[in-house]
């Protein structure tokens, strides 16, 4: 039950691309789906922390999701600030792909950012109708 709970973004992310495939959910069932996965690939995803540590050097603690940093208070901060600085995300970029696991994980990510807009705007469009 615990592997659940800490890879369930990437279940919520498999239910959002079978009812894109199947038709079998609604669109807004899909955009919830696929914001569900895009927080958890942001927020919630075992990766590497991926900060920058005194010798220059990505720092190898876990961490949860892209955007916060390990146990250090100092990696937390950096990584939120680097998200907001220009060459910070070409640093966050570098670690995105570091292992098997990032990759799958930054991948997914992305996936869902545009099954989450194709979903929104098949709402609007719906609704619209």
């Amino acid at each position: 039950m615990t592997k659940f709970l800490r890879y369930w973004g990437y279940l919520a992310f498999a239910l959002a691309i079978f009812g894109w495939v199947t038709h079998l959910f609604t669109f807004v069932v899909i955009l919830v789906l696929s914001v569900a996965a895009v927080g958890y690939s942001l927020l919630g995803a075992p990766v590497w922390c991926g900060a920058i540590t005194r010798n220059r050097e990505l720092c190898r603690n876990n961490s949860t999701g892209v955007l916060l940093g390990c146990h250090l208070r100092e990696h937390k901060w950096q990584k939120i600030k680097m998200t907001f600085a220009a060459e910070g995300w070409r640093t966050i970029n570098r670690g995105l792909w570091t292992s098997p696991r990032e990759g799958i994980n930054t991948v997914t990510g992305l996936a869902a950012v545009v099954s989450a807009v194709a979903a929104g705007a098949a709402t609007a469009i719906t609704a619209l109708h």
